[in-house]
This record gives structure tokens, C-alpha cells and sequence, in this order.
């Protein structure tokens, strides 16, 4: 087997790591050299895109928020790495907006990042760095965003992303995904070249390369206990990439390997990344 080269997406910053979708963790994924980022995006009450997970920040929707009271509370992991760029930069356990977070990357690969120790291995991987943005809408829960999308073309939420992607000169870089395909698909209309994902939960669908060609996406990112070799070659056979989520065991991470994907999102990229050196140094050079 050849030595893989594939992408390496800390989830949410580093979930296991730091705490998630904070400028802390994802100083900690920097730190590490992970080739992506996987975070999530909601909207306040004045339409500020943020990075929360859940649909509620306590018992409020985080849509009914302003973004003054999303600042009120701080994230924290359930460890405490050292994380000085984040620090010096602004709070980094606080929620961060999306454009914070890409004005953060910038400045670890530049001037913040030279100032705080960072090694020029760490401040390049940070200038390549793949930005994987979730569109975190709920079909049938409409309020969780609550910004009028009726599913036929883009609303407010894919047009704030899509701009602050434009605004920071991102769209190269940049990756769009959702469980909601048709939310992928008017990103698509927003941004004709700009890389998207469908994201499936629960299920191996019939015809994989149907779904990407409906929403006009690149990347197929299915929950991992749903992938085998025959959903690898389907999506393959599509001309597109697979990049399973959430995988966090080395069993796993051998599997989905030996059956070709393309990138694995995980909580632990240190275990993977240090995995996947091993891997490489067990490899016989006929292998590598």
C-alpha cells in the first residue's frame, strides 16, 4: 500500500483538544499543521455570522441573540493547552464571528504568529490552510436560522458567507458544506467556483454521484459508519473527493485508508497525524 497523502480536517479547531470552534482550538489545529478546519456557522439576531455548534446558546436560539449577548459567554474545553496567538489576538475561549476567525488564521500566518513562536512549518501550513464552513440549517426547523430560505435559491445566510469569503480573499481556499443540499446548491449560485460539500448522515445512499451532481458539490462528507469500499469508488467514479466525519480511532482511520479516501475529519489530529507518520515509517519503501 502507498504511503497515503491525504487531508488531515480538525473538527472544530481540535474538539478533543481545546475547546471547540474558539480561536483557542483553533490555534491548537494550526499548531499541528492540520490541512483544514471544520466549523459551523449560525446568525445572530443582527445577522452576524458566528461559530456555535447547536441551534441554542443555554435555553435562547442563538438567532435570538444579539451578537453583544453571544459575547457574554465563553467556551471551554476540557483541556488547557497553550494557545498565546489566540490570546494576544482577542478572547479565545469567546464565540468568534466567521470573519474573525478567517482575520485570525492571516494574522497566525504573519506577523502574530512570528511574534508568539510560531515555526515557519506552522505559519505555512497556516497560509494553506482549507477553510470547511457548515451551513448549519435544519429543513424542517426553519427558526434555527430564521432568515426566510425556502430552499429555491440563496438567502441571508449563504450570502453573508459568501461575502465575508470574498472580503477576505478566501474563495480559493474555501469550502462550503450542509446537510441541507439544497443550501449547497445556492451557495453554487452565489459563487459558481467556489468548493461545496454535501453532508449525509445515517444512511449509504443508492447513487452517490446522483446527490453531488444535484447540489453541484465536490466533496461527499458522510458519517464514517457509513462508508465502505463500493461508497468510495462510487464517489471516485463521480470525479469527486470523500472526506468522512468523525474519526477518532486508528482501526478506522487504517480502514477508511485502505479503501482510498481522500481526507478524514477528526477531534484528535495530533493522534492522527502522529499515526499517520508511523504509518509512514512502518511503510517499505516498494510501499511508500
Amino acid at each position: 500500500m502507498k504511503t497515503p497523502a491525504i487531508e488531515v480536517q480538525g473538527h472544530r479547531g481540535a474538539r478533543g483538544l481545546a475547546a471547540e470552534n474558539t480561536l483557542a482550538g483553533f490555534e491548537s489545529a494550526l499548531d499541528l499543521g492540520v490541512s483544514s478546519i471544520e466549523t459551523d456557522v449560525h446568525l445572530t439576531r443582527d445577522d452576524v455570522p458566528i461559530l456555535f455548534h447547536d441551534e441554542r446558546l443555554g435555553p435562547a436560539l442563538v438567532r435570538s441573540l444579539t451578537l453583544a449577548e453571544v459575547r457574554l459567554c465563553r467556551i471551554e474545553g476540557s483541556t488547557h493547552r497553550p494557545t498565546p496567538a489566540a490570546d494576544r489576538f482577542a478572547d479565545a475561549h469567546a464565540i468568534p464571528t466567521l470573519a474573525e476567525f478567517f482575520a485570525f488564521v492571516t494574522a497566525y500566518a504573519g506577523a502574530l504568529g512570528e511574534q508568539t513562536g510560531k515555526t515557519e512549518a506552522q505559519r505555512t501550513a497556516a497560509r494553506r490552510l482549507v477553510f470547511d464552513i457548515e451551513l448549519k440549517r435544519v429543513p424542517f426547523r426553519p427558526e434555527t436560522i430564521g432568515d426566510g430560505f425556502d430552499g429555491t435559491g440563496p438567502a441571508l445566510l449563504e450570502r453573508v458567507v459568501v461575502a465575508a469569503l470574498r472580503q477576505a480573499d478566501l474563495l480559493e481556499r474555501a469550502r462550503v458544506r450542509s446537510f441541507d443540499h439544497r443550501s449547497v446548491l445556492a451557495v453554487k449560485q452565489l459563487e459558481p467556483t467556489l468548493q461545496t460539500g454535501i453532508l449525509i448522515d445515517g444512511t449509504a445512499p443508492a447513487n452517490i454521484g446522483m446527490l453531488l451532481d444535484a447540489a453541484r458539490a465536490e466533496v461527499y462528507c458522510p458519517d464514517y459508519r457509513f462508508v465502505d469500499a463500493d461508497v468510495v469508488r462510487q464517489v471516485h467514479a463521480a470525479g469527486k473527493r470523500i472526506v468522512p466525519y468523525t474519526v477518532n480511532e486508528p482501526g478506522d482511520w487504517q480502514r477508511l485508508l485502505a479503501w482510498g479516501v481522500d481526507g478524514i475529519t477528526t477531534d484528535y489530529p495530533d493522534r492522527l497525524l502522529q499515526w499517520l507518520h508511523s504509518f509512514s515509517a512502518r511503510a517499505t519503501p516498494r510501499e511508500r
